[in-house]
């Protein structure tokens, strides 16, 4: 019976939290954005979101999907921040930025590029390499000037251990509108691929 509860709990860890293996052996996540999750203010708003990424088998790349659905500002920049659950930390990785708010790189999308008239709703889509890794000395992760890559490995060990979180910042709320950790929360789910 303690061998069953042990793998029963296990089992139910591994279900819970927004990480899964894929049958090639990378790794998906998705998690669900609100202002309820925003620190160290938290913000109530109408605005929701998702977000889904997929690390490749290398560790090399992550693809990811971003949606946002009725913000209450119009939308400005987007990035995955180094910190706690209760934290604002640094950005590490840009996934969308504006004209207001350009992103250090230019392969980052527009926040608003599947449709440029709606500043509130939008689904951007884009791939993360080392090449996109943001300098965060006080966190130890060097970024990528053009004679270095930066350290991704680095920060893919961070996401594993739920230390990152999306946040999709606007007008209205500059700090963040709505906000997730990745992997690092019991309550949003992710379907397994069969």
């Amino acid at each position: 019976m303690k061998r069953f509860t042990i793998v029963a709990t296990a089992a139910f860890v591994v279900a819970g939290t927004g990480l899964a293996f894929t049958e090639q052996g990378g790794r998906k996540i998705k998690e669900v954005l609100n202002g309820f999750k925003e620190a160290t203010t938290v913000v109530s708003t109408t605005g929701t979101g998702t977000f889904q990424a997929t690390i490749n088998d290398d560790e090399t790349e992550i693809s990811y999907v971003l949606t946002f659905n009725d913000l209450e500002g119009d939308v400005r920049q987007a990035h995955i921040h180094i910190g706690h659950p209760q934290n604002q930390g640094g950005i590490v990785l840009w996934l969308c930025d504006s004209d207001a708010i350009p992103a250090p790189t230019e392969s980052t999308p527009a926040c608003t590029e599947d449709d440029p008239l709606n500043q509130r709703n939008g689904i951007v889509d884009g791939t993360l390499t080392e090449a996109d890794v943001r300098e965060q000395p006080g966190n130890g992760i060097a970024g990528a000037p053009t004679t270095t890559p930066g350290e991704f490995a680095e920060v893919i060990a961070l996401v594993r251990a739920g230390k990152t979180y999306v946040n999709v910042h606007s007008v209205k709320f500059g700090g963040g509108e709505i906000r997730s950790q990745i992997n690092n929360n019991l309550g949003d789910r992710v379907e397994h691929q069969h």
